[in-house]
């Protein structure tokens, strides 16, 4: 944990702030079209700056915030958007304040910086809402320690618990693998997994085995604990694994977009999407080739709604996205006369609820 109030921004830490950006400027207006409250809650927000001035989560939400309310359509215009900042480090929220109050805040927005632990202020809101007998509002909860402490499966699971709650988690991969000088950490691991099942990657003598056991491990803990999606990818610095953000939704659409954030974000190249780190590692590539292969294996040769092949690309079990869906893969599969394609009259491509079915060769 770095020990100053403000530090050097890395630059694993741009590329966790792009697919951030990209997501919320979806997540928004998506969300705002049909709820009126929505819910940015960062569990460890920082002092909302780094040494050179670039902007931390909480003002890239802000911003993404006052783009949709002010800009365009203004989806979110009679939306009350609350920022939740929490933040252990006294200095730092002081200085998070500061640079709040200067901003103007778009209508129908406000924050509330809480100094003190992500684990208590959070757990202390869902006791509040349980108390009423009343719902979390639609939330992003934004999960980013320094290290392992701090936060756990448990209370993963209670927001997950509200339908339209998700969480982006960043699981830190180097100070677990730390855990053998570090004896003290078991406690930690033990909530941070919701398990003791962790403890048995120490009988494993190939680190690739290790590294797949964590993560899937993890992964398995989410969904078992509430999240019905679930999708990560590595942040890197240089050739060093640096961490894992993970990605908890309760939809398959949340998760597309994320997908689709996540490709879009990588041209910076210091991250990449695994479906499995470090046992089969599918680097982000144009080529839709692996896709085509997927829905093969899912479909056969079975006459298949498109319907049903778009829930599939939307979900947690591909690392493609639905804009990769018709253009790049389905049209260039039947041009090859690879798919067979039944199409009602009058309808065309393969546009949904048009009643029009595939069958893969």
């Amino acid at each position: 944990m770095p020990s100053k109030t403000l530090w050097e921004m890395k630059e694993q830490t741009v590329a966790k702030h792009l697919v951030l950006k990209s997501y919320l400027n979806g997540w928004f207006p998506i969300l705002g079209s049909w709820n009126g409250r929505l819910l940015f809650i960062d569990g460890f927000a920082g002092p909302g700056e780094y040494e050179d001035g670039e902007p931390g989560s909480p003002l890239i939400a802000l911003e993404c915030v006052r783009r949709h309310k002010e800009q365009g359509r203004r989806i979110l215009r009679n939306v009350e958007v609350v920022f939740l900042l929490i933040e252990e480090d006294t200095a730092r929220a002081k200085h998070l304040e500061s640079l709040l109050r200067q901003k103007q805040l778009p209508s129908h927005t406000r924050y509330d910086v809480r100094r003190g632990t992500f684990e208590d202020h959070m757990n202390d809101l869902l006791d509040y809402i349980d108390e009423q007998n009343d719902k979390l509002a639609p939330s992003f909860v934004m999960i980013d320690p320094f290290g392992v402490k701090g936060c756990g499966m448990n209370l993963f699971g209670r927001i997950l618990q509200n339908d339209q709650s998700e969480c982006m988690i960043s699981f830190m991969y180097e100070p677990i693998r730390r855990f053998r000088e570090q004896p003290e950490l078991k406690l930690h691991l033990n909530e941070l997994f919701g398990t003791y099942k962790w403890q048995r990657c120490a009988h494993m003598t190939d680190e690739n085995d290790r590294k797949f056991y964590l993560h899937d491990l993890f992964k398995n803990q989410l969904k078992k604990h509430g999240a019905k999606q679930v999708v990560f990818f590595e942040l890197w610095n240089g050739n060093r694994h640096v961490y894992t953000i993970y990605f908890a939704s309760g939809n398959r659409r949340g998760c597309d977009l994320m997908k689709q954030s996540i490709w879009k974000a990588d041209r910076s190249g210091n991250f990449r999407l695994t479906r499995y780190a470090g046992r089969q590692e599918l680097l982000l590539k144009t080529d839709t080739e692996p896709l085509a292969q997927q829905l093969r294996d899912q479909f056969g040769d079975r006459l298949t709604p498109v319907e049903q092949v778009e829930e599939f690309v939307m979900s947690d079990k591909t690392m493609f996205h639905t804009g990769q869906l018709r253009r790049d893969t389905l049209q260039r599969l039947e041009k090859e006369k690879r798919i067979a394609v039944i199409r009602p009259q009058g309808a065309r491509g393969f546009t949904s609820g048009k009643g029009i079915k595939i069958r893969f060769h």
